[in-house]
């Protein structure tokens, strides 16, 4: 059995890894960024780091909190900005240009998953239904190329996250309910195969799972009540990889470790294999997302006590540990982030996607 741990926050302030300390004098050029894209408003640039370039890819118009990469395309979730609770599905090439609306959905949608041919999301609203039923979330996709959006899954009480690889489709059933008329109901890890056409129970999950994760054999998630969780893609045995006094808001596979995110501002480290979690990156003020690749970790965070107007920052750090690097920073709020094999990519509040390059 894999290890189980509860880690205080008062032993992760001991294995402090200090976000200060790593930067140093990396900031203080102006760097040698430039602005591009498909024209519009640019919103607040920032300043890269020397030896990095910004290119601003596309203008959005308004928030774009979710983001996902093919090897041409960035897909992102963009929230409707006439006072609706609707979402947009978009599309941008990576080299930059206008933006194409794939889908839309009437209702809030939160997470967004692609593959070589298609955009999963999903909505935790749904239709409107009656008291008697305790959720009905909606699994939703289109092809990558555009089209008309297709019903993956219904009822799917209050989905929160969603991921996709060769294996088949994913997502995280966050319901939960104490009273009548649906007291006793739980959230699950649900599994569509590749090839089938309707979802399994891969795990029960009596916390609410809000983060999910894969590798070439297991499903990672974390809860609001700050428990990292695994069950194998087969099914089976599920296991407590960690336990944290904070809710778990984003997590990643980096190597043989999953690195996750706390509502408490930081970066937490627990080996896939299970051991003991320790403390990347603790205290600051919002971490607002997380990636990796094979040899490094990198995350956003806006630093909203600072009195700094560049109180937000794309940094990176090895997997292995080490100082951490500022690659930009900015007065702008970055809201997702994801890397590619040469760029960082992120969005912000104001409406803009950006790539920086070299990673």
């Amino acid at each position: 059995m894999l290890h189980s741990a509860m880690l205080h926050r008062s032993q992760v302030l001991s294995t402090l890894i200090a976000l200060a300390a790593g930067v140093g004098c990396g900031t203080s050029s102006t760097g040698n960024g430039t602005s591009s894209g498909d024209g519009g408003t640019p919103g607040e640039a920032g300043t890269a780091t020397s030896g990095h370039g910004l290119t601003l890819l596309a203008t959005l118009g308004g928030s774009a909190y979710t983001l996902q990469l093919d090897s041409t395309s960035a897909y992102l979730l963009f929230e409707d900005t006439t006072g609706n609770d609707g979402t947009s599905v978009l599309k941008v090439p990576l080299s930059g240009g206008a933006p194409v609306t794939l889908a839309t959905d009437p209702q809030y949608a939160v997470a967004l998953a692609v593959n070589d041919t298609t955009v999963y999301w999903v909505d935790p609203s749904g239709p409107p239904t009656d008291a008697s039923t305790s959720g009905d979330g909606l699994v939703m996709s289109v092809a990558s190329g555009g089209g008309a959006p297709t019903t993956v899954a219904s009822d799917e009480g209050f989905p929160e996250d969603i991921a996709v690889d060769s294996s088949g489709l994913y997502w995280a059933d966050a319901r939960q309910c104490q009273q009548p008329p649906c007291a006793g109901v739980v959230g699950a890890i649900m599994m569509l195969p590749t090839g089938a056409t309707a979802p399994t129970v891969l795990a029960s999950a009596p916390a609410s799972p809000q983060a999910l994760a894969l590798d070439a054999t297991n499903v990672y998630w974390g809860t609001s009540d700050g428990r990292l969780m695994m069950v194998a893609k087969s099914g089976g045995t599920v296991t407590t990889l960690a336990y944290y006094e904070a809710s778990i808001q984003h997590l990643v596979v980096g190597g043989s470790d999953l690195f996750w995110t706390t509502g408490t501002g930081d970066i937490l480290k627990t080996p896939v294999a299970g051991g003991a979690t320790t403390a990347v990156v603790v205290g600051t003020d919002s971490i607002m997302g997380i990636a990796a690749d094979s040899a490094n970790l990198y995350w956003i965070t806006y630093a909203s006590s600072q009195a700094s107007v560049n109180s937000s920052s794309v940094s990176r750090m090895a997997l292995a540990g080490g100082p951490p690097t500022i690659l930009w920073s900015g007065s702008d709020v970055p809201e997702a982030i994801r890397v590619d094999d040469t760029s960082v990519y992120y969005t912000t509040d104001s409406g803009t996607l950006w790539k920086l390059t070299p990673k």
